[in-house]
């Protein structure tokens, strides 16, 4: 089935309003977004996708669709929440190519969430040691991951430089689908978004807040393996692509130098 990129233009007043009315507000409208998408949608809903507040066409997002004409049937029946009503505009879609080439090249540009997750037999290594930074998390920023191997190596953090630090988790997690020709570092802040705590009705808090980098890199990749490009360019990159990250946004290259 050909992949889909869809354009949805958003209300951001039905957006807060439903955030707060669910209370799953949060900086970047991430959680906010996956939970209207998915209440609208369904399965069909657009993941990975990612936000715009602010823009000369008006705030927007743009997402992959595996099933376009399965979100075209969702879309056509009224929504069952009625603050959906006014949160999203009729979405437009164009196909995206229907198979990729090996050694083709593209400028990209993703917003990532560069964060090291530890399972539970690490985290609780990570607690018992001396020196660990956030001994007690179970994910932290890739950064400060860089940070404390650094001061663990008996090195200054000052040889940690962040953009290299979020260039090289990206490119880990492109390895074998494409490489980086070259990548930047074109936004860093740190954000408070809400995730899921996955318990059940009535036995505790449904989410909780979770703080830490939000980044965008751009720069110019090439394809090495095309069935596993098309693969993560559906499913993002990264862990939390259902919540505005990790979608790789596709442009002509330039020439190469």
């Amino acid at each position: 089935m050909t992949l889909h990129l869809v354009r949805i233009g958003v209300n951001p007043l039905a957006l807060a309003q439903y955030a707060v009315g669910r209370r799953i507000g949060d900086d970047d409208d991430g959680y906010a977004l996956h939970c209207a998408l998915v209440a609208r949608f369904g399965d069909a809903a657009p993941r990975p996708f990612r936000y715009w507040r602010d823009h000369a066409r008006g705030p927007h997002l743009l997402g992959y669709v595996a099933d376009w004409p399965a979100m075209q049937d969702a879309g056509a029946l009224p929504p069952a929440d009625d603050r959906l009503a006014a949160l999203f505009d009729t979405p437009q879609a164009q196909p995206m190519p229907a198979a990729w080439r090996a050694a083709a090249r593209y400028a990209f540009e993703v917003r990532v969430r560069p964060t090291v997750r530890f399972g539970r037999q690490v985290r609780a290594a990570r607690g018992d040691r001396a020196g660990a930074w956030q001994p007690k998390a179970g994910e932290i920023d890739a950064y400060v991951a860089a940070c404390e191997r650094a001061v663990l190596a008996g090195e200054s953090t000052d040889t940690v430089d962040r953009a290299a630090v979020y260039v090289r988790w990206l490119a880990r997690r492109l390895d074998g689908v494409a490489t980086l020709e070259d990548a930047t570092l074109r936004l860093f802040q740190r954000a408070r978004s809400r995730r899921s705590t996955h318990r059940p009705a009535g036995s505790g808090a449904r989410t909780h807040a979770v703080e830490g980098p939000d980044a965008v890199v751009a720069g110019t990749l090439t394809i090495t393996d095309p069935a596993a490009f098309a693969d993560i360019l559906a499913r993002g990159v990264g862990r939390h692509a259902a919540f505005g990250h990790g979608m790789l946004l596709l442009s002509p290259a330039g020439r190469a130098a």
